[in-house]
């Protein structure tokens, strides 16, 4: 009766130790921007560009927002860390700390990209090795460790970017403390939150770092909720502390026409990769920084 008993609870040890390994197995990875995404700072929902021709490199200025250096297409290949701060008010006045401190309130990771092309404008300072680094928010919810750990699902992106030290050198703002000045000459931001990013081949793009409204409403298509409910695009608002932009005179890079009296169908898919950066590498074209005159 013993040795029975024994049989049986080797079996059904088995059984739950192969369940388990299956599902550990077959679970999948989870996603690098889902990671990114949760515990970060909410949008701050300021709208100072109209559409992403506003963005592209040599775009003349829409109200207060300075188009982005360069636009480049590049995957995503680790993430190290960057710089922190003592504070989350006011990085810019907050004591920069250790990275791993028990007093940073607000980090700010690197991510590797290596860079395949440079589609229009250029890349300054901090691009060596065929890489860059990208300033993003490091959420409280995850380790630098896990992020690591999901690398390879970050996928392959076009990405408006620029040197962060041009950057606040451009828009008024010129870096004079020695350490923030050498973090920044080293990274680049994305500009306008503009990564459109490919997380494998294939599948419509994502803009991890927008909100879904803001990203349909960039790239042309309606946004649809969790609760499967399409909603229009928001509008700007606009206050004597942050007044609207001036909007350009050329068109939106994801107009489409539509025929007099004709309604056009509600579109809620993103764009693939490829068909993005057509769109992107004429409007750089309109601008005169595409790098390759060939796809003009």
């Amino acid at each position: 009766m013993k040795n029975r008993l024994l049989v049986v609870l080797t079996v059904a040890a088995a059984v739950i130790t192969g369940v388990g390994a299956g599902s550990l197995l077959n679970s999948p990875e989870p996603s690098f921007w889902a990671q990114l995404r949760n515990g970060g700072s909410a949008n701050d929902g300021e709208y100072l560009f109209d559409s992403v021709a506003d963005i592209t490199p040599g775009a003349a200025d829409s109200g207060a927002f300075k188009a982005a250096g360069a636009l480049v297409q590049g995957s995503i290949v680790d993430i190290e860390p960057g710089i922190a701060f003592a504070s989350d008010d006011a990085p810019s006045g907050s004591a920069v700390v250790a990275y791993d401190s028990a007093d940073a309130a607000m980090r700010y990771a690197s991510l590797v990209v290596r860079v395949d092309t440079v589609l229009a404008g250029r890349l300054g300072e901090g691009y060596a090795d065929g890489k860059i680094r990208l300033q993003v928010e490091h959420p409280a919810t995850s380790t630098l460790a896990e992020l690591k750990e999901s690398i390879g699902t970050a996928g392959t992106g076009l990405m408006f970017v620029h040197n962060l030290a041009e950057r606040q050198q451009l828009v008024g703002r010129p870096i004079t403390d020695a350490t923030r000045l050498a973090y920044a000459r080293s990274v680049y931001a994305p500009i306008g939150e503009g990564l459109f990013v490919e997380e494998t081949a294939g599948i419509p793009v994502i803009a991890p770092l927008m909100d879904g409204q803001r990203a349909a409403q960039l790239l042309g298509y309606t946004y649809v909720s969790e609760d499967h409910e399409a909603e229009p695009a928001p509008s700007p608002t606009c206050d004597d502390f942050d007044p609207c932009y001036t909007p350009t005179s050329k068109p939106s890079a994801t107009a489409t026409s539509v025929p007099a009296g004709g309604t056009e169908p509600a579109n809620t898919t993103p764009p693939t990769l490829t068909a993005l950066r057509t769109t992107l590498v004429a409007a750089a074209c309109a601008e005169g920084t595409a790098l390759d005159s060939s796809s003009c």
